[in-house]
Order: structure tokens, then C-alpha cells, then sequence
């Protein structure tokens, strides 16, 4: 456990090859436990590797009031964690982390930034009208319950959201036994309160899950445009990249990005 009580994992190379360190940032519902075995792939390619999880997640305390928690409490936890590091890290933030991540990024330049299926410049909107489109149900149940883990909460949601279609019904309840509850004033801040490209100079490199059931495509188009930043399709891949067969390819992106971007 690190300062303000929340789960940290460091991962060292047996050889290292890069100065700069990695911190490797999870979405909504996950924790440090999904970047496991990618911590392990980065460490084995020769970064020092750091993972966290946000308060209320995996081992993290969960706040009393959790349904309190907004947006910048998200961005304070890993700006608290890059603030520990010398040199200055590449960060990695998926989904909901590549949000936080752009909002940091306004506090904090960073040497190099990774949004990987990262929820959009323009919020969570978007995902949030398909939701009412395409599951009422599951929209009426966060409205009334006011409880955000409604959106995951049986393997079979959490599979068409995070994995691909042939994935396993094994797999899904693997996925699904370790999602933590998300809180929704956080959602609501995504929606209210918007990233402003236009005063982050950090380096960023987007990449984009090809079938992402969470963020589209067209919106990832978007998000790099707005950052006039690279943009790789993972072809076939779900939202959960990292659990995903095609995670040595996106490895090997990140690994060329932060190798890019080193002094």
C-alpha cells in the first residue's frame, strides 16, 4: 500500500533497458490486478513498471461515501503517484484512465503519454446514450439504484463490454469476479467536465480497440485528432486490450512510443 491507502505494485526488469518508467493506469470497474500480466511483459522488455488502484478499486479503501467520489479525486491519485517517480514516467490510461490521464496532463506535463481505448475528449456521452439505447434495463437500474456497477454487473454484460465474442464463458466470470462498483458522480463529472486538447503539449499516441463495444472507433478517430496524435487500430481486438490475443502488438507500440521519448 502507498500514501492515501491505495493498492501499488511495482514490477523491475532483470535487465533494464529504459531510463524512463511506465505507470500503467486501469478504467472503470478494474484495478491494478488487470495490468498483471502486462506489468510482467513491459518488466521482461526492460521498463520499470508501476501500477496503482484508484480509491474504491480492487484492494484500494473504499471511501465511506463512494458515490462522493468524482473525477479529480481520480486524477489527484495518480498525479500522487507520478509525483513519487524520477525521471518523470510515460503513462498508460485505459478507458476511464485515459480520461483521468488527459485531465492530469493539463496539471502535470508528462515526457509521453499512451490513451489506450481511452473514453474520449468528448466524454462518456456517447456510451452513455448507446447504453440507453441498446440496454435500457441496465440504464434504468444505474438511474434507480444510483449504484454504477448496474453497467457490469453479470459476466455475460461484462463480456460484450471489455471482451471479444468468442471469448470464453470462463473467461468473462474471471473478468467479472474481480470488477470493483464504479462511482457515478465520476461518470456524471466525465460528462460535465471536458479535457481542453489545446493546453496539453504532452506527446500522445492513441490506440484504439478495433470492436470496442465501450468507446467507437469514430471516436477514437476524434480523440487522436484532437491531439493531432498517432493513432493504431488493433484489428479485432475488444475494449480490454490487455486481456486481449492481440496484446503483443499493442505491447510493441507502447514499447516504440516510450522508447521514442526517453531523454
Amino acid at each position: 500500500m502507498s500514501n492515501n491507502r491505495l493498492e501499488y505494485w511495482q514490477y523491475l526488469p532483470k535487465k533494464p533497458l529504459y531510463q524512463r518508467p511506465l505507470v500503467l493506469l486501469h478504467g472503470a470497474w478494474h484495478g491494478a490486478w488487470c495490468w498483471q500480466a502486462a506489468a510482467h511483459d513491459f518488466a521482461e522488455r526492460g521498463f520499470a513498471v508501476h501500477t496503482l488502484s484508484l480509491r474504491g478499486h480492487g484492494s484500494s479503501s473504499m471511501p465511506r461515501l463512494f458515490n462522493l467520489v468524482g473525477l479529480q479525486h481520480y486524477i489527484d491519485d495518480l498525479l500522487a503517484l507520478v509525483d513519487t517517480l524520477q525521471p518523470a514516467p510515460i503513462v498508460v490510461g485505459h478507458s476511464l484512465g485515459g480520461y483521468v490521464l488527459q485531465h492530469a496532463l493539463i496539471q502535470h506535463q508528462l515526457p509521453a503519454a499512451v490513451l489506450l481505448a481511452s473514453m474520449p475528449q468528448t466524454g462518456p456521452l456517447g456510451f452513455t446514450l448507446r447504453t440507453i439505447r441498446n440496454q435500457p434495463s441496465v440504464a434504468l437500474r444505474t438511474l434507480l439504484t444510483a449504484d454504477g456497477f448496474s453497467f457490469v454487473r453479470t459476466p455475460a454484460l461484462a463480456k460484450a463490454l471489455f471482451l471479444r465474442d468468442n471469448a470464453s464463458a470462463a473467461q468473462a466470470q474471471a473478468l467479472h469476479s474481480q470488477l470493483s462498483s464504479e462511482s457515478v458522480k465520476v461518470l456524471i463529472d466525465a460528462i460535465l467536465h471536458k479535457p481542453e486538447p489545446s493546453k496539453i503539449k504532452t506527446p500522445i499516441m492513441v490506440i484504439a480497440a478495433e470492436r470496442d463495444r465501450a468507446f467507437t472507433l469514430a471516436e477514437q478517430r476524434s480523440l487522436a485528432n484532437a491531439y493531432q496524435a498517432p493513432l493504431i487500430v488493433v484489428p479485432q481486438a475488444g475494449h480490454d486490450l490487455m486481456f486481449d490475443p492481440a496484446w503483443p502488438l499493442v505491447a510493441d507500440a507502447i514499447e516504440g512510443w516510450a522508447s521514442r521519448h526517453q531523454k
